[in-house]
């Protein structure tokens, strides 16, 4: 009985050391620059949301942000340099969408977002719109669907590369509709909406930032956004909700995650900031110039839904027989 009276201090004595430590350790951090990787090039909605809090987060964490982007690989080699980074809270990185698709995708992965990382926060979600060429003669999704009907597998998708988040998106809202599509993969969704323009393909789930000069200049047909209510830029677009499929979820979504190990005082140090660096209305302004809205789902909360993303879209993987290897 005694002995285990003494494990059972000895642990208690052990947890409050680590707590001290840790707290000790953020209240010395940062002492230098936070470097946070982006698995995306300039420009990228993930790289647009960073760089717009970059001057907040400098000024709450009381040291520069550097952005340091890491693209290609469809996003694994900058999610992997964050997984590989040193726990100490000055190397963090974002993660989205196509980090949560990309383990089904693949025999080997070289990280494992349940593993590897701690969740800090959600920075955006992001609404897609599924557009259609102007030839195409559709003009809501109901007409695609009736269209896609009567000539099965003869029109075209314009997507991003295989498994990403537009393709199997589109490959959700086919199997709703009970529509076959021909896929045509791009290396970016903007040579896909490019070709779209130019009548080449019929139809191509992107973002609304990107497809918004298209719809403007009348090249581009928008038959319905991927989100929960109307947006305001886009009043007289129905969600796919409104058109006639509320249990199909295609929007995108980019989080902070930091290494494991990374002290729990410097993660919530980092929520922190991150948390008064959403909430500015300057920052909120400059990440809907992206077609993104500012994220609400915070720490271990952030990570359940992460968790939830990777089986949801696995299931997707699975049921279209989708692989990358």
């Amino acid at each position: 009985m005694q002995r285990r009276h003494f494990i059972a201090a000895s642990a208690s004595v052990s947890a409050l050391g680590l707590l001290a430590a840790s707290s000790a350790h953020a209240n010395e951090w940062p002492s230098r620059a936070i470097r946070v990787i982006v698995p995306g090039g300039p420009g990228s909605p993930a790289d647009v949301a960073i760089r717009a809090m970059q001057d907040v987060l400098a000024r709450e964490l009381g040291q520069s942000v550097v952005v340091d982007n890491r693209a290609g690989g469809q996003g694994i080699i900058g999610v992997e340099a964050t997984a590989k980074a040193a726990p100490d809270g000055y190397t963090i990185g974002l993660i989205n969408l196509q980090s949560a698709v990309t383990p089904a995708l693949r025999v080997k992965t070289p990280f494992d977002l349940q593993r590897d990382f701690v969740p800090v926060t959600q920075l955006t979600t992001e609404s897609p719109i599924l557009l259609a060429r102007q030839g195409l003669g559709v003009k809501t999704l109901a007409e695609l669907v009736a269209l896609a009907k009567t000539r099965p597998g003869e029109l075209t998708l314009g997507s991003a590369g295989a498994g990403t988040p537009s393709h199997l998106g589109m490959a959700l809202l086919q199997r709703a509709a009970g529509i076959e599509l021909r896929h045509i993969p791009y290396r970016t969704i903007a040579s896909a909406i490019t070709d779209l323009s130019g009548g080449m393909v019929d139809v191509v789930l992107g973002g609304s930032a990107a497809a918004q000069q298209g719809i403007n200049g009348g090249r581009l047909v928008a038959l319905a956004i991927a989100a929960p209510q109307r947006k305001k830029a886009f009043a007289d677009l129905p969600t796919l909700a409104e058109a006639g499929y509320p249990g199909v979820d295609l929007r995108g979504w980019t989080g902070v995650v930091a290494p494991t190990g990374t002290p729990p005082a410097i993660v919530a140090r980092l929520g922190q900031a991150f948390a008064t660096a959403l909430a500015d209305p300057g920052v909120s302004s400059r990440i809907a110039t992206s077609g993104a809205e500012v994220g609400g789902v915070v720490g271990p909360a952030f990570g359940a839904f992460v968790a939830a993303e990777e089986r949801r879209w696995r299931k997707v993987v699975v049921d279209e027989k989708i692989t990358r290897d």
